[in-house]
């Protein structure tokens, strides 16, 4: 029997969670037993690299993904096109990465980057192998083996990572991580998809999606420019660990970012995408999504904050304390930057590709005036420039979803209030108890309890939907796959 929206989106939605949290778990226990052992400096060295290896990620996908999955009637001529594309666009963007390592070196006054960098970019071209057996994966819903493949290959190489830390390899740990994941991510997909690229090239078939996925490149080129331009700025200006603590904080942030809003855009958008052309329907699903987004974002990101000085003190010692500003501060800026992102991603399955970049290309404007008014400050107060960007980009976001997809900025505002002014309530609430606690730990762990359970007691008093809606299904769910 055919599957309803609705189980659909559960199943999706089931599957995603399990994978990213579990991911965001393994990452969390093994990142601390890292940071522990590496120093503030070894961090900085690789995330000097970020930003190359995210543009050249954008460059090789080049938006086919979102283009395919989009494409109701893809054939095989598609698929195999843009395997063979993607895979001499990694080649040929590894190449020109490895000549401009020594830059790259230069530019940041590290001369051992040049090797750092020619072998972190390897990943690139490994990853590009695996490109359409995911996009494949997530057009079919089949997020359960994607989860069991992400799963497998993220322990191997946390393993190997953890090995080389405790074996006293330094920054060369940062290096592998990626490379070693990406290997055997590459390798499991290979084994346990039944997909391989026919001998056929079609340049229509790319032009055809590139018609779509272009303006979502240039979009991604632009939003990670946006997103890594900081990191640029404090590597090249400030002291190599002022990046550091940078780095480790925007880590610690992206975990819980990237978890909510990277189980949501991924199962939602190819179901979206099947009821396209139902614009009531698809708003109803929409306005859900959001439900569920600001459900999820708001106690989950100023949680983060409230116990970010225990936390960061306790897991990875007294030596990232000067980490905690930069986590409040990021977490703050992540809770708009999720928001904006499912906006997005709703303007994406309307066919709006354009209107998603033109939003990026504000995101120049804005950031350059946040970065021109706070460049000499301190790093604190660049950061808190980045938060006021992304309020300001989120804002954007919704005033084009109001005027392209029929959902009101009073709408989404009313949707996302409630969870707002809960989180915030019970911030208030919490934070003066670390005035008379003083053992980190017992705080930690009160702080992290007494938020829980007062927020999941108030959706329940307040009667929310979409709490009794994740209770229920989610459960049932997950009794079914037990079975």
């Amino acid at each position: 029997m055919a599957k309803t929206l609705k189980e659909k989106t559960v199943g999706a939605l089931f599957w995603n969670a399990i994978d990213r949290v579990g991911q965001q778990v393994i990452l969390f226990i093994i990142g601390i037993k890292i940071a522990r052992i590496l120093s503030p400096d070894d961090y900085a060295l690789v995330g000097m690299l970020a930003i190359f290896m995210a543009l050249a990620n954008i460059v090789i996908e080049s938006g086919f993904s979102a283009a395919l999955i989009r494409k109701k009637d893809a054939t095989e001529k598609d698929y195999s096109s843009v395997f063979y594309f993607n895979l001499g666009a990694s080649i040929l963007a590894y190449l020109v990465l490895f000549v401009c390592a020594p830059y790259i070196a230069e530019f940041y006054n590290q001369p051992s980057l040049t090797l750092i960098a020619r072998i972190v970019f390897l990943a690139l071209p490994i990853n590009s192998l695996s490109l359409i057996q995911t996009t494949i994966l997530t057009k079919q819903i089949n997020f359960k083996k994607l989860t069991k493949v992400n799963f497998i290959s993220l322990i191997v190489s946390s393993l190997l990572a953890l090995y080389m830390a405790y074996a006293g390899y330094g920054v060369w740990t940062l290096v592998m991580q990626p490379v070693s994941l990406a290997v055997v991510r590459t390798i499991l997909l290979w084994i346990m998809s039944s997909w391989r690229p026919v001998r056929e090239f079609s340049l229509l078939s790319i032009k055809d999606l590139f018609a779509f996925a272009s303006n979502l490149m240039l979009s991604s080129i632009i939003n990670t420019g946006f997103q890594n331009a900081y990191s640029v700025f404090i590597g090249k200006i400030y002291p190599l660990q002022q990046l550091g603590y940078y780095s480790q904080a925007n880590k610690m942030c992206d975990m819980g970012v990237s978890t909510i809003y990277g189980s949501i855009q991924n199962a939602t958008f190819p179901i979206f995408s099947s009821i396209q052309d139902e614009k009531e329907r698809l708003l109803r699903a929409y306005r859900k999504t959001i439900r569920l987004t600001s459900f999820l974002t708001f106690p989950a990101m100023t949680g983060l904050i409230l116990v970010s000085e225990p936390f960061i003190r306790v897991a990875l010692t007294d030596k990232w304390a000067f980490s905690v500003p930069f986590l409040q501060l990021l977490c703050l800026g992540g809770i708009f930057n999720i928001l904006a992102t499912i906006n997005g991603n709703f303007l994406k399955v309307n066919g709006r590709s354009d209107i998603i970049l033109k939003l990026d290309i504000s995101k120049i404007a804005i950031t350059a005036i946040a970065l021109f008014c706070t460049l000499h400050q301190s790093v604190l107060v660049m950061v808190a420039g980045l938060v006021v960007t992304r309020i300001v980009v989120y804002l954007a976001n919704i005033v084009m979803v109001h005027k392209y997809c029929n959902y009101s900025m009073q709408s989404q505002l009313k949707d996302i209030m409630p969870y707002l002014l809960i989180s915030s309530a019970l911030y208030a609430c919490f934070y003066p108890l670390g005035l008379f606690i003083s053992d980190l730990k017992l705080l930690l762990f009160v702080q992290i309890a007494l938020y829980a359970t007062a927020y999941i007691f108030i959706n329940k008093w307040l009667g929310s939907k979409i709490f009794d809606e994740i209770m229920s299904l989610f459960f049932k769910k997950g009794a079914r796959d037990g079975k």
